[in-house]
């Protein structure tokens, strides 16, 4: 494709807020093809008097950071799966609604967390198993105020990590996820499992915590009645140990369908990170 100039791409902005619907996304397809040459031009359109504009210029704007942030997202599913880190995943996930989150403060308030339980286990020693599942439940889900979002469960900010972890609010995963980050500077033996219908975590092979019903601790035999009350019946692999890609494509997942009639263009740059996760899998099997 010719390289625009700059008086046809000051132009195609003007026709972003056309009247003509189809006339606007030529002018948007165009912009976007363009990107290099047109980004600059599109920082100015910002202030455009025209609100079509504005808004249009916004949309490719940030269509436009979303596919720089798939690239560092491309070299991130492109690890084995043993080194994909969770956190990190998250972090990423989060930065594409939120461009200026600060990982430094979300990890040290993480840090914090486990530090203040690690602190608190070695002075009042709970001993094992069920003692302490039950010890960190009541310091997450009573003490740190984590709970789940079951006024707004189709708010986007329910799976974001650093709303999750500022709201103390989410959805099952989202909960899971930060429940499981704590667990792991703890080196308890805590891990995700990715029940069709509700997302649990286990603990040491014989104990389910619900993350989103204040941490309720369930047997084997009730999630498997869970399953099949639900319809889902029931497979030994939907009690098993989800690997980190797969809790990150589940929580994409989520997103995806959050926002594919609200807002298409970031559902669709979402499902490329997707995809992204599970071909690099495919790739190495």
């Amino acid at each position: 494709m010719k390289p625009l100039t700059e008086s046809q791409i000051k132009a195609l902005i003007v026709l972003l807020g056309d009247e003509d619907i189809k006339t606007a996304a030529i002018a948007r397809k165009t912009l976007l093809d363009a990107r290099r040459e047109a980004k600059p031009y599109l920082e100015e359109a910002r202030e455009s008097p025209d609100p079509h504009v504005r808004t249009r210029v916004y949309g490719i704007l940030e269509r436009l950071r979303l596919d720089e942030l798939g690239k560092r997202f491309e070299e991130f599913a492109a690890l084995p799966s043993a080194w994909l880190d969770l956190e990190e995943g998250a972090f990423l996930i989060a930065e594409s609604a939120y461009p200026t989150i600060n990982r430094d403060h979300y990890r040290a308030m993480l840090d914090d967390m486990a530090n203040t339980f690690r602190a608190r286990m070695e002075s009042q020693n709970p001993g094992r198993g069920r003692e302490v599942v039950e010890a960190l439940n009541d310091y997450f889900f009573r003490e740190l105020g984590f709970n789940g979002n079951q006024a707004e469960y189709y708010d986007p900010d329910n799976t974001y990590i650093n709303q999750v972890l500022d709201r103390r609010l989410g959805i099952p995963i989202s909960l899971a996820t930060v429940y499981l980050l704590i667990a792991r500077r703890l080196r308890l033996p805590v891990v995700g499992i990715g029940m069709p219908g509700h997302f649990l975590l286990q603990y040491n092979d014989n104990l389910f915590i619900d993350a989103f019903n204040k941490g309720q601790i369930m047997t084997r035999s009730e999630c498997v009645q869970f399953l099949m009350n639900n319809g889902f019946g029931f497979h030994p692999a939907y009690l098993s140990p989800t690997p980190t890609r797969f809790m990150l494509v589940r929580t994409l997942t989520n997103l995806i369908q959050l926002y594919s009639q609200t807002d298409p263009d970031r559902a669709d740059s979402l499902a490329g990170f997707r995809d992204l996760l599970t071909q690099s899998y495919t790739a190495k099997v």
